[in-house]
């Protein structure tokens, strides 16, 4: 919790704007899930971008976090398609389906990623996305080649590579 404000600031906003690294993936009335939302930083941006047709399902280990998302949107209009969901210990928990997937600086954090992404595959409409986007100073080229390997074996395939500040980042397709 006490990370939640670096999380969420102009800075990062410049670096990393969630406009345009998501703009090419999402489009109104697609429903889209945050894993490991934090205090919001892409959720909010993703539920303006799909609009009030769309859904945006912000999940995370920590109570606190939802929080934070809670006090942001209550009281706007954001508020009715922004879905908050608390992750089980071991698991997301969300049964239902969605069109497009984020995981941003989550996976490295992962006990288990073979379960994470078997668990993804499930939730994920076929022919949806899934970007994964890792800090290159937790995970090496040959981690991230890894994380490939094990999305492939849950029924991934490699979409994209694309190129994020200061990341290592990759798009899944079902």
């Amino acid at each position: 919790m006490e990370s939640a404000g670096s999380l969420d600031t102009k800075f990062r906003r410049w670096l990393q704007n969630p406009y345009r690294l998501l703009k090419q993936y999402i489009i109104e009335g697609l429903t889209v899930l945050d894993v490991g939302c934090g205090p919001g930083f892409f959720s909010i941006p993703l539920a303006e971008m799909v609009g009030p047709a769309g859904k945006v399902i912000a999940a995370d280990l920590q109570e606190g976090m939802l929080e934070i998302i809670h006090n942001k949107i209550k009281s706007t209009d954001l508020e009715k398609n922004i879905q908050l969901h608390k992750c089980e210990k071991e698991r997301i928990g969300y049964t239902g389906e969605v069109d497009f997937v984020l995981a941003f600086y989550v996976i490295h954090e992962l006990p288990d990623q073979k379960k994470f992404f078997d668990e993804m595959f499930s939730i994920l409409k076929p022919g949806g996305y899934f970007l994964i986007v890792e800090p290159k100073m937790h995970i090496s080229k040959k981690d991230l080649t890894t994380t490939i390997s094990q999305s492939g074996d849950a029924g991934f395939q490699l979409f994209d590579l694309p190129k994020i500040f200061l990341s290592r980042s990759v798009v899944l397709k079902k």
